[in-house]
């Protein structure tokens, strides 16, 4: 799914004009050290990438899943099209890379309570962030403000919303939480309690501690930290 993704961003122009495709990189071999997809604050991100002009080749290898998706971002970032000849290029090879994030968090919040974000904007800003290699979705669910987040157990909650339409399902968080995933983006989920909480007053006058249980745990189940 990665490759087919990166495939669609790196190569978006028609190079039907070039007549030579046999001189161009063709393949990119692809190997990683670990089979552990667990994503967590620890994952190790580096990757190595060597690219050779002569004879045209390119190898990424990833210490996890996560670290070849960094190294296919810089590699899409580093082929550029050139629009006076029609061909894809990359300036300055041959290239040998070695890279790992200084920093473990790397991160972006979104504050849906106070501003709904509908489920495709969420899922451009996941994509603008895996361009930047940010690693973590600060996601501020609820707040005074509105409380748009689905409770199967106390499923009048989210009357807290602004609208009826401006609401995420259960199966929406997880789909969020899927696609970050996929992007290597961990979606770290903040409920604030039991201050802020004027719109769970919509239904409840008086938080029982039990609720706030609930709602911790219903985090767990949807797979957000």
């Amino acid at each position: 799914m990665a490759f087919e993704r990166y495939l669609g961003l790196i190569f978006s122009h028609s190079n039907s004009r070039d007549p030579d495709v046999q001189k161009m990189l063709s393949v990119m071999t692809v190997t990683i050290d670990s089979e552990d997809e667990s994503l967590q604050l620890e994952t190790d991100e580096s990757y190595r990438l060597e690219i050779s002009a002569f004879p045209p080749s390119a190898h990424l290898q990833g210490a996890t899943v996560y670290g070849a998706l960094r190294g296919l971002e810089t590699f899409s970032q580093l082929v550029t099209y050139n629009f006076l000849s029609g061909k894809y290029q990359i300036q300055n090879a041959s290239l040998s890379i070695h890279d790992k994030p200084r920093f473990p968090h790397r991160g972006l919040m979104i504050d849906t309570s106070r501003h709904f974000e509908p489920i495709m904007t969420i899922r451009k800003i996941i994509d603008s962030m895996s361009y930047a290699k940010l690693n973590v979705l600060h996601w501020h669910v609820v707040d005074s403000q509105s409380f748009p987040m689905q409770s199967l157990s106390y499923p009048k909650l989210w009357n807290g919303a602004y609208t009826r339409q401006e609401r995420y399902t259960v199966d929406d968080a997880r789909g969020i939480v899927e696609y970050a995933r996929q992007r290597g983006i961990r979606v770290l989920a903040e409920f604030d309690m039991p201050g802020h909480a004027a719109s769970w007053c919509v239904v409840c006058t008086v938080l029982p501690s039990a609720l706030v249980t609930t709602m911790q745990i219903e985090s767990s189940v949807v797979g957000i930290s």
